[in-house]
């Protein structure tokens, strides 16, 4: 069996999670209240919407950002429509299709700093990055849920098991 990389599990399943973002943003457009639905959240002190879709992004960007030490392309968070956060998001999944597999190859030893705390690139990936992505776009997808848009269970996790 072939051995998994960083770039698989980073890029690969960043692919994944973007493009359900995507996916299920485009999906809540055709609802008649999704002008709404940017300033939407789940519960008075939770942040709305577009706040969640800037965080999956802000996670993508940063956390190669920290593997790679160097800049990669981030974004200002100011998005306020539909239109805008699918703009975002569209965004950060072009900017994964341009990594190239070998420039994250030995990341996965790289010491990098969260919070004052140091850790390796797999650590800081498996413990911090793919938790705080995942949290962020589940709280994306039970926004537009709970704002009546159609969704299923595969608008979840086909993008995931169907690149």
């Amino acid at each position: 069996m072939p051995e998994v990389s960083i770039y698989d599990i980073t890029v690969g399943t960043y692919i994944g999670g973007v493009t359900v973002l995507v996916n299920i943003l485009r999906k809540a457009t055709l609802h008649p209240d999704a002008d709404t639905f940017p300033s939407a959240s789940l519960i008075e002190d939770m942040k709305p919407l577009s706040f969640q879709v800037q965080s999956v992004s802000n996670t993508v960007s940063r956390s190669l950002q920290r593997l790679l030490k160097t800049d990669v392309q981030s974004w200002e968070d100011n998005e306020t429509t539909m239109q805008q956060l699918i703009e975002r998001a569209e965004n950060t999944l072009a900017l994964l299709k341009t990594m190239d597999p070998k420039s994250l190859e030995g990341t996965e030893e790289n010491v990098c700093t969260v919070a004052g705390e140091e850790m390796t690139g797999k650590h800081f990936i498996l413990a911090f990055a793919m938790p705080n992505l995942f949290f962020h776009l589940q709280t994306a997808y039970a926004i537009l849920r709970m704002k009546g848009v159609p969704l299923g269970k595969d608008d979840y996790l086909g993008p995931f098991h169907r690149p």
